[in-house]
């Protein structure tokens, strides 16, 4: 586990957990690009809107599994 415990380094982490990798192995396989958080006034439709499209990819409903009643992010698949 890193020294360091934010967000960045969990994705990363998990990662490498779900390529069975050390995480030295797995750096630079996670992308986060420059405008990675958002940060904005509800009252304002354009940054809304921006928003919106980034958060909605994490929806990808073809490929979830609804129903089970567990949650897919931040819990182990072992």
């Amino acid at each position: 586990m890193s020294d360091q415990q934010n967000m960045a380094n969990r994705i990363q982490e998990a990662w490498a957990s779900a390529l069975g990798l050390p995480l030295e192995l797995t750096k630079g396989l996670v992308h986060f690009p420059e405008n990675a958080v958002y940060r904005f006034d509800p009252e304002s439709p354009p940054e809304a809107a921006a928003f919106f499209r980034r958060a909605s990819y994490l929806c990808k409903a073809t490929t979830k599994q609804f129903g089970l009643g567990h949650h897919g992010f931040g819990a182990s698949r072992h």
